[in-house]
C-alpha cells in the first residue's frame, strides 16, 4: 500500500508539473507567433520548440561548469553545517556521508518532490548508524534554517526592490477581492486556535501518544541548534550556502545573451522568484519555476519568449543536469566508500 501511495503521489505531482509546463508553453507559443508576425519572420522559422532547443544547446559550456561547481560548493557548506548540528548532539559524521546524502536527496526530488529530505536522513542512518528519528530531526532543522534564511533574503529583496513588487501586486493581485486574499492566512489562524482550544480532547488519543513518543527523538535533532558552540561559523556556512546558490543563478543569466546584461539587483529578484517557484511540489519545480522566472524577467524588459528560453536553460542546467550528474555520482561514491572489505565480512 505505501508503494502504491508513493506511485500515486509521483504521478499526481508529475501531472501537475507537466500541466503547468504545458500551460506556460501554450502561452509562450502564442506570444512567439505574434512576435513573428510583427517582425515579418516566416512561419517555418517561427517554431518555439526549435528556438528553445537552439538557445539551450548554444549555451557556453564554461557557464554550465560554473553552475555545477557552484552547486557543489554550496552543498559542501551545507554538509559542513549539517555536521555541526550532528556534532552538537554527539554524532561525528564523515564528510562523504554528510555531503553524499544531500546530493542524492536533490536527485530524488526530481522524481518525487519532497522525498529528498527523507532519503537524505535514511542514508545518514544507514551509513552512520544514527537513529532515524534523530536524522530526520536534524534534516528538518537544516530546512528550518533555510526557511528563515530565505525569509530574510525575500524581505531584503522586497525592501530594496519595492517598485518591482508593487507593480507585480498591482498587475496580478490587486483585482482579487481582499476577502479572497485573506482566506488562506485566516483559515490557518482559525485552525491553530481550534486545535489549541480542543487540546484536552485529543491529546489523550492513542495515536497522539504514539506520535508524541516518535517526536521525542525527532526533537533531539531539531533542538540541536541550541547546543551548537560556534554559532558564527554556523552563520558563515549558512551565508555561503545562499551565496553560491545565487552564483548559480547569476551564471545562468550570463550564459544567455538577452539576460547577460542584467544587474546583480535584477538577478536577486529573479533568484527570489525562482526560489518561490521551487516551493511548488512538482518534479524539480517544473512549470511553476518557469512561470515565476518569466514573470520576474518581464519586469526587467526581457521579452517573455526570451524569458522562457532562459527559464529552460536555468532549469535544465541547474536543476536536472546538475542534480542528475552529482546525485548519481554521490550514490555510487557512498556505496563504494562504505562498502566493507571482503576480508572483514
Amino acid at each position: 500500500m505505501p508503494s502504491l501511495l508513493k506511485l500515486l503521489q509521483f504521478f499526481l505531482f508529475l501531472v501537475l508539473g507537466v500541466g503547468i509546463m504545458y500551460w506556460v508553453y501554450i502561452r509562450q507559443d502564442a506570444s512567439y507567433q505574434a512576435y513573428c508576425i510583427q517582425n515579418s519572420i516566416p512561419a517555418e522559422d517561427c517554431i518555439l520548440s526549435k528556438k528553445l532547443w537552439n538557445d539551450l544547446v548554444n549555451v557556453k559550456p564554461i557557464f554550465l561548469v560554473i553552475i555545477l561547481v557552484a552547486f557543489l560548493i554550496s552543498n559542501y557548506f551545507r554538509s559542513l553545517r549539517w555536521r555541526m548540528i550532528l556534532s552538537s548532539i554527539g554524532y561525528n559524521v564523515k564528510e562523504v556521508n554528510s555531503l553524499g546524502p544531500i546530493l542524492v536527496g536533490y536527485f530524488a526530488n526530481l522524481g518525487l518532490p519532497r522525498s529528498g529530505e527523507f532519503i537524505r536522513a535514511a542514508l545518514l542512518t544507514r551509513y552512520e548508524k544514527i537513529p532515524i528519528t534523530v536524522s530526520v530531526g536534524t534534516v528538518v532543522l537544516d530546512r528550518l534554517v533555510d526557511l528563515v534564511s530565505m525569509s530574510i533574503i525575500i524581505t531584503f529583496t522586497v525592501l530594496t526592490q519595492t517598485d518591482t513588487f508593487v507593480r507585480l501586486y498591482q498587475e496580478h493581485l490587486s483585482h482579487i477581492p481582499i476577502i479572497q486574499q485573506l482566506i488562506i492566512p485566516v483559515s490557518g489562524i482559525l485552525f491553530l486556535v481550534v486545535t489549541f482550544l480542543t487540546r484536552n480532547i485529543w491529546k489523550h488519543w492513542k495515536f497522539i501518544q504514539l506520535l508524541k513518543s516518535k517526536i521525542t527523538g525527532f526533537l533531539s535533532g531539531l533542538l540541536a541548534i541550541r547546543k551548537i558552540e560556534n554559532k558564527l561559523k554556523f552563520l558563515f556556512y549558512t551565508i555561503m550556502i545562499w551565496v553560491w546558490f545565487f552564483v548559480m543563478m547569476y551564471a545562468s543569466l550570463k550564459s544567455f545573451g538577452p539576460t547577460s546584461q542584467l544587474s546583480i539587483s535584477a538577478a536577486l529578484v529573479i533568484y527570489v522568484f525562482g526560489s518561490l517557484g521551487m516551493l511548488v511540489p512538482t518534479p524539480g519545480g517544473m512549470g511553476s519555476y518557469h512561470f515565476l522566472v518569466i514573470l520576474a524577467l518581464y519586469y526587467f524588459g526581457i521579452h517573455e519568449v526570451e524569458a522562457f528560453s532562459f527559464a529552460n536553460i536555468s532549469f535544465f542546467s541547474a536543476q536536472f543536469a546538475t542534480n542528475i550528474i552529482l546525485g548519481i555520482s554521490a550514490l555510487i561514491t557512498l556505496y563504494i566508500y562504505n562498502r566493507k572489505p571482503k576480508h572483514l565480512v
